[in-house]
C-alpha cells in the first residue's frame, strides 16, 4: 500500500477512535458548558506546586547524571551509603532532633498546620522504602553472584540486581517468620547488618572498580533530539505526582484489607498468620513481606513508596529495551506512554502488587529477548528467576509463566530440535516453581488447594473456609466486570476496554489503541514479533474464562505495550516525516502530547464515556493529587475521614471498645485501621448469622452471634439501604429493640453493641 494511503487510513482510524472516546469533550463542547463544571479546581490548584518541584527535579537529575561520571563519584555514594545506615539507626528519634519544633511551628504560621505529622510521615516512609531497596542491593548481588549472571550493563544490572534482591530479602524475611523472629526490632536489626555487609563489601571492591563505559542511565541532552526533553520533563511530571499519591496515608481498599493489614498483624505476633475468614489470606504473600519490612521501618507510606518505585525501575526497564532492541527509534516515548497510562500511575501510589508483578513479568520477557540474541544459558536462569518471583507475587503470575515457557519452547525447537529443547524448557520451569512452591505448599496444606481459592469446583475447601455459595459470590464479583464472553464480545474486545473503560474498573487511555495498528505499516523486527506475540498469548489468557476483565490485571502488559507503541510511533513519525517533511513529525508529535497530558488527573472525566450523572465512573484511577496531606496542609485524620468513609467509626472503636471486642462488620476494605478483632458479615461462617437468618429468626440469629462471640455490629448505612427487606434479622427492627444498644453513628455508619444481659430473658 502507498504510505500516503496508510497515512491516510491511520487518520481516520484515529479520528473514529478519539471521536469515541472523548465523546464527553464533544458534549462539553457542545453543550457551551464551562470546564469549571467539569474539573475540580482544587485538583488543578494541586497541580501547580508539582509543575515546581517536577522542573526542580529535572535539573537536578541532569546535575546528578552528570556529577556520576566524576572521579571520586563512587566514594561519594559509599559516604552517603554510611550516613543511611546512622540514619536508619536513629530513625524512631527523628522528631526530637534539635530545631525540629521550631520548624514545624514556622509551616504552622504559613499555613501548614500539620507540616510536622506530614513531613514525620514522608521522611521515615522515604527512609525506610530506601533502605529497604538498598538491602536488595546487597542481596541481589549475592544471588546473581552465585547465579553466575552474564556481564551486564549498568542498567541492566541494575534492573535485576533489584528484584531479584527484593525476592531474596523477602524470602530471608520469610525464614524469620518461620522461627517466629517476624517482629520490628528483628527487622530493623536484620536491614542494618545487611547495609553495614553491603558497605563492607563495596568499600573492598573500591579500589577495583572501573568504569569501563560510560553508563546506560546516563542523560546526555546535547545528543537527544529536542523532543526527547519535552518527553522527559513529561515522565518526570507523572513520575512526581504518583510520588505524591505514595507519600499520603493508604486509603485503597485492598491495601488496607489485607496487603497492608496481613504485614501489620505478622509483625505483632511475630509469624505468618492464617486468617480462615478471609479468601485472601492463602495467596502468595512475596510482597506483603516486603511491606511488612517496609512497615517495621518506615510506616505505611514505606510500604507504599516500595510499590511505587516499581514505576520507575518499569520505566529503565522500557528505556533499555527500546535503547537495546530497537535503537532506531526514539526511547522516551515508551517511557512517557507507559507512566502516563491512568490506572499504572494509580497503582504508583498504593500498596497493591500489580507494578510489582509488572517489574518481574518485564524482566522475564527481556531476559529471554536476550537469550534469543546469544542463547547465553545464564540469561535462561536470571529468566527463570524473575517468573518464579512474578506467580510467588500473585496467580496472575501463571500467565506471564506459560507465555514463557511456550516462547521458549517454540524457540529452542526451531533451533535445535526437541531432543535440545526438552531440558532447558523443563530447568527453566523447575526453578520458576520452587521459587514459589512455599506459598502453594502453604496454601494445599491448609485447604486442599494450591491456588485457593481459585479453581474451588477442582480441588474444593473445608466447609467452614468457603463453599458452592462463597464460589458463586467470588465469580459473580469477578463477572461484572466487562461484558459477558460470548464471540462478538471477544472479537470487540480491545475497543469495548478502551471506549467503554468504567466496565472493566480503569483505564490506559487511548494511545495504545491508537498507535498499536500503524505497526502494520511495515515488516516487523524479529523483537518485535516475540514481544508482540508475548502480549497476545497474556491477554488471551485475561481474557479467557479462568480470569476476570479487571482492567488492572493487564497492567504487565502495559510496559512492552509501550515499546510496541513507540516503534509504531517512530514508524508513523518517518512516514509523516516523509511525506510532510517540515510538519509532518510535529504535528504527530505534538498530538500525542496532547494525549498523553489529557491523562492527568483533572481530565479524567472526559475519559467517561458511559458516565450518566452518578453511572460510569472510573475507578483505579488518580482523580486529585493528595497535596493538601502531603504538604501537612491537612492532617491525616482529616484526609482518612474523607477517603476511607468507616475511618471515624474504626477510630472510635479502637479509642472505646474493650481489646477482647469482636465486631461483626458490614464494612470492609478499612483493615489496617482497625484495632479490635473482626468478622466480615460475608463470611462463610457468618452467614448462619446473617444471610441465614431472616426476619423471624432472630433467636437464631442471636445463638450464632452468641457462637462467634460478636460483642458488636458495625453496619453500612447504604448497603443497609440495598438488602431486600426482611431479610436479615440482626439489622431489622425487632432485633435492634431488643438486642442492640447504639454506641456511635455518622452519616454513613451504625455501631451497635450488643446487650447480652438481656438475651436471657428476652422471648
Amino acid at each position: 500500500m502507498h504510505p500516503a494511503a496508510s497515512i491516510a487510513l491511520w487518520f481516520i482510524w484515529g479520528a473514529v477512535l478519539l471521536g469515541a472516546y472523548y465523546y464527553q469533550l464533544w458534549r462539553l463542547i457542545t453543550s457551551g458548558q464551562t470546564a469549571s463544571g467539569w474539573f475540580a479546581s482544587d485538583a488543578i490548584d494541586a497541580l501547580l506546586p508539582v509543575v515546581l518541584i517536577g522542573a526542580v527535579l529535572l535539573v537536578l537529575a541532569i546535575a546528578f547524571a552528570r556529577l556520576y561520571h566524576r572521579p571520586g563519584a563512587r566514594c561519594t555514594l559509599l559516604l552517603w551509603s554510611i550516613i543511611g545506615v546512622t540514619v536508619l539507626v536513629l530513625l524512631p528519634e527523628l522528631d526530637r532532633l534539635p530545631g525540629w519544633g521550631t520548624l514545624v511551628t514556622a509551616a504552622a504560621s504559613m499555613g501548614l498546620p500539620s507540616f510536622g505529622e506530614a513531613a514525620l510521615r514522608a521522611l521515615r516512609g522515604v527512609i525506610g522504602c530506601v533502605a529497604v531497596l538498598a538491602v536488595a542491593q546487597v542481596m541481589g548481588w549475592a544471588v546473581m553472584h552465585l547465579a553466575g549472571a552474564p556481564v551486564l550493563d549498568s542498567m541492566e544490572s541494575m534492573l535485576f540486581r533489584t528484584a531479584t534482591g527484593l525476592g531474596a530479602f523477602a524470602y530471608v524475611t520469610l525464614a524469620l517468620a518461620t522461627l517466629h523472629l517476624y517482629t520490628v526490632p528483628a527487622l530493623r536489626v536484620l536491614v542494618v547488618a545487611l547495609l553495614l555487609a553491603g558497605v563492607a563489601i563495596m568499600a573492598r571492591a573500591m579500589p577495583n572498580i572501573r568504569m569501563r563505559q560510560r553508563p546506560a542511565i546516563g542523560i546526555d541532552t546535547s545528543a537527544a533530539p529536542r523532543s526527547d526533553f519535552a518527553w522527559k520533563s513529561v515522565t518526570l511530571f507523572f513520575l512526581l505526582i504518583a510520588l505524591l499519591g505514595a507519600l499520603a496515608p493508604e486509603s485503597e481498599y485492598d491495601a488496607l484489607q489485607y496487603h497492608l493489614q496481613f504485614p501489620r498483624v505478622w509483625l505483632t505476633r511475630g509469624t505468618i498468620v492464617d486468617f480462615p475468614t478471609m479468601y485472601a489470606s492463602l495467596y502468595p504473600m512475596t510482597w506483603e513481606l516486603l511491606y511488612g519490612a517496609g512497615l517495621a521501618l518506615g510506616g505505611p507510606v514505606a510500604a507504599k513508596l516500595l510499590h511505587f518505585s516499581t514505576l520507575p525501575l518499569l520505566a529503565v526497564l522500557v528505556y533499555r529495551t527500546m535503547c537495546r532492541f530497537f535503537p532506531a527509534t526514539p526511547p522516551w516515548p515508551a517511557v512517557a506512554f507507559l507512566v502516563s497510562a491512568p490506572t499504572v500511575l494509580w497503582e504508583a501510589t498504593t500498596a497493591y502488587v500489580d507494578l510489582a508483578l509488572a517489574l518481574h513479568a518485564g524482566l522475564v520477557l527481556y531476559a529471554l529477548l536476550r537469550f534469543a540474541e546469544s542463547e547465553n544459558r545464564p540469561w535462561l536462569l536470571l529468566a527463570a528467576l524473575q517468573a518464579g518471583l512474578a506467580i510467588a507475587t500473585k496467580h496472575l503470575g501463571y500467565f506471564v509463566l506459560l507465555p514463557a515457557v511456550t516462547g521458549l519452547g517454540i524457540f529452542l525447537l526451531r533451533r535445535h530440535g526437541l531432543r535440545r529443547a526438552v531440558c532447558p524448557v523443563a530447568l527453566f520451569l523447575a526453578v520458576s516453581l520452587i521459587v514459589a512452591v512455599p506459598w502453594y505448599v502453604r496454601s494445599w496444606v491448609a485447604t486442599g488447594n494450591p491456588v485457593f481459592p481459585e479453581f474451588f469446583r477442582l480441588f474444593g475447601a473445608p466447609p467452614d473456609r468457603w463453599d458452592a455459595l462463597a464460589d458463586v459470590g467470588l465469580n459473580r464479583f469477578k463477572a461484572h466486570f466487562g461484558r459477558p464472553r460470548s464471540f462478538l464480545s471477544l472479537l470487540t474486545l480491545p475497543w469495548d476496554a478502551t471506549v467503554h473503560a468504567a466496565r472493566y474498573g480503569g483505564t490506559f487511555g487511548p494511545i495504545f489503541l491508537l498507535l498499536l495498528p500503524a505497526l502494520l505499516l511495515s515488516p516487523s523486527a524479529a523483537a518485535a514479533r516475540r514481544i508482540g506475540m508475548g502480549v497476545l498469548t497474556y491477554v488471551a489468557l485475561w481474557a479467557s474464562p479462568i480470569s476476570s476483565f479487571q482492567m488492572r490485571f493487564l497492567v504487565p502488559v502495559i510496559p512492552p505495550m509501550a515499546v510496541l507503541v513507540a516503534v509504531a510511533y517512530g514508524r508513523l513519525n518517518s512516514l509523516l516525516g516523509t511525506a510532510w517533511p517540515r510538519r509532518g513529525g510535529r504535528v504527530l508529535t505534538a498530538g500525542m502530547a496532547v494525549l498523553v497530558l489529557l491523562n492527568l488527573p483533572p481530565f479524567l472525566p472526559l475519559h467517561e464515556v458511559d458516565r450518566v450523572e452518578w453511572n460510569g465512573w472510573l475507578t483505579h484511577v488518580i482523580r486529585n493529587v493528595p497535596a493538601t496531606v502531603v504538604s501537612g496542609r491537612v492532617s491525616a485524620d482529616r484526609y482518612l475521614a474523607s477517603t476511607v468513609l468507616s475511618y471515624e467509626a474504626w477510630q472510635y472503636v479502637n479509642a472505646h471498645l474493650a481489646e477482647d471486642a469482636r465486631v461483626l462488620t458490614f464494612s470492609e476494605g478499612d483493615n489496617l485501621y482497625g484495632e479490635r478483632e473482626r468478622l466480615w458479615a460475608y463470611a462463610v461462617v457468618a452467614r448462619p448469622a446473617v444471610w441465614g437468618a431472616p426476619v423471624g429468626a432472630e433467636r437464631q440469629a442471636l445463638q450464632a452471634l452468641l457462637g462467634l462471640r460478636i460483642t458488636h455490629i458495625l453496619i453500612d448505612k447504604v448497603e443497609l439501604a440495598a438488602l431486600p427487606q426482611g431479610s436479615v434479622a440482626i439489622i431489622g427492627a425487632d432485633f435492634r429493640r431488643m438486642w442492640l444498644a447504639l454506641e456511635y453513628e455518622d452519616r454513613h455508619l451504625e455501631l451497635y453493641r450488643i446487650r447480652w444481659e438481656n438475651a436471657q430473658t428476652a422471648p
